[in-house]
Order: structure tokens, then C-alpha cells, then sequence
């Protein structure tokens, strides 16, 4: 299995959207949970005093990895999916999945490989991205000439908890590109159930109440359990009123499930 995995980071480092997609969420981070968010704090006078604290607060080095994780539910969801997408149907058109197949018949083999590289591209993105949250908050820190503390526990749990929510949603995309055949198709199935479907449920969840309870199966309201249990999660109609065990064990199942239907259909079709 070490070959089919070798074989899929050798071509993931040589695929553009690969790096490409990995720095727009960067940037993202950057620009919306920090410089966007320095300026209205220290730019917009309606806001009170506590608010001004509040949101300087979370731009604090203490609140690095908890910035990461507050970003995931709100717009790390499409760039994940893209990239659970490009793993599973990046290589249908090209031809290099009929060759790989030819050549490792066990088509186990070659998904686990798969699901495998990609999750190792989830983790190298969530601690890259936990170091620009971090690099941002100390410049920060210089600016405003405060202190600079870190809590190692609550950046490993609150790391954790990012790479569980981004598996999840790398996950999802990996599933449509697998039943879908199709790039164009999944990325767009996947963004708008992100973006739309779920948000959508969230938003109906505060005036139906029948929908609360189905608002912490999604990967967006188990995610904000996560991100709020940090203290720094909002979501239209308010955080699912869950325990963060019910959390995990949704994104658990979300990314098992994922991996299960796709290894079902990628094994019972033909490869042409």
C-alpha cells in the first residue's frame, strides 16, 4: 500500500491545484479572521469596549489554533471539498487511474492509497495553516505591544478538532468524485450542499424547531459545536445545542461512511 501512497503524493506534489487550493485557505485565514477583523476593531467606532476587547481577544496567541477552527464551519468547507474532489476524480479523464488499476489490481489497495494521501494532505494543511494563524497573531501582538502567551493543551485539542472537521469535509468530496466520476460535477454537489443545503437547514432550524436535532448531524453544525466549545462559534439559528462527544462521533461517522460508500462503488464499477 506504501507504493500506491508514495505514488499519489509524488503526484499530488506535481499537481498545481494541490499547493494552490492549500494557500487560498491561508489566505483566507489571513485576511478574514485576522486583518479583516483587526481593522474593524481598531477602525469602527459604533463598537463598544467590550466588543473592541472581545474581538482583539481572539486575535491574541493564545487564540491561534482557535481561530482555525472557528473558520472551518463558515468558509474551509468549499476549498476542502475541492480537494477530497481532485483526489478521487483528478486522474479520471487523464487515464492514470486506468493505469494505476492495471498495475494494482486490489482496488482496495489503490483507495486506501488513496484516502490515505489525502488525509495526509488534511493534516499538513491544518498545521500550516495553525502556523499562519499563529504568525499572525504574534504580528499582532508587536503591533499592539501585548503579551504574548500560549496554552499547548488548547492548541493539540483545538488542532485536533480542525483536522477532524477538514477530514470530514475532504471526505465528502472524495465520496462525490468517486460516485460522480466527474471534477466539475462533485466540486459543485459538494460546494452546494455546503453552502447552501446546510447553511439552508441551519437558518429554517430557528423558526421549524423539528429541524434542531438534525442540525448536529451535519458536518457544518457538528462543527460548530467544536468551534463554540472554543468560544468562537456562530451559525444562523445559533450553535446546535449538542454535546461535544455527539460532535465527534458525527464527524467520526461522516468520515467512515465517506470512506465505506466510496470503497463500495469504486470496487462493484468498470474502469474505463
Amino acid at each position: 500500500m506504501m507504493s500506491t501512497v508514495n505514488a499519489e503524493l509524488y503526484g499530488m506534489r506535481h499537481r498545481r491545484a494541490f499547493t494552490v487550493l492549500p494557500v487560498v485557505w491561508l489566505l483566507q485565514i489571513v485576511l478574514f479572521a485576522y486583518v479583516a477583523n483587526f481593522i474593524v476593531a481598531m477602525t469602527v467606532d459604533d463598537l463598544s469596549g467590550l466588543q473592541r476587547e472581545a474581538m482583539l481577544a481572539s486575535l491574541t496567541t493564545e487564540s491561534a489554533s482557535a481561530a482555525v477552527l472557528g473558520s472551518l464551519p463558515m468558509y474551509g468547507a468549499p476549498v476542502l471539498i475541492i480537494l477530497g474532489a481532485l483526489m478521487a476524480a483528478g486522474d479520471e479523464r487523464s487515464g492514470i487511474l486506468r493505469l494505476t488499476v492495471s498495475r494494482v489490481p486490489e482496488r482496495g489497495t489503490v483507495l486506501t492509497g488513496k484516502i490515505t494521501a489525502l488525509l495526509l494532505l488534511v493534516s499538513a494543511v491544518i498545521v500550516l495553516s495553525v502556523a499562519t494563524a499563529a504568525v499572525c497573531a504574534i504580528v499582532i501582538s508587536l503591533i499592539e505591544g501585548t503579551p504574548m502567551r500560549w496554552d499547548l493543551s488548547a492548541i493539540v485539542t483545538e488542532t485536533a478538532a480542525s483536522w477532524l472537521i477538514a477530514s470530514a469535509w475532504a471526505m465528502l468530496g472524495f465520496l462525490l468524485g468517486i460516485v460522480t466520476r466527474s471534477l466539475a460535477a462533485s466540486i459543485a454537489i459538494g460546494v452546494l450542499w455546503a453552502l447552501v443545503v446546510e447553511q439552508m437547514v441551519h437558518g429554517l432550524a430557528a423558526v421549524a424547531t423539528a429541524l434542531a436535532p438534525v442540525r448536529v448531524g451535519l458536518i457544518s453544525g457538528a462543527s460548530a459545536v467544536l468551534a463554540d466549545a472554543a468560544g468562537i462559534a456562530s451559525m444562523p439559528g445559533g450553535v446546535p445545542d449538542a454535546p461535544v462527544g455527539v460532535a465527534i462521533v458525527v464527524l467520526v461517522a461522516w468520515i467512515v461512511v465517506s470512506g465505506a460508500v466510496a470503497a463500495l462503488v469504486f470496487r462493484a464499477r468498470d474502469i474505463r
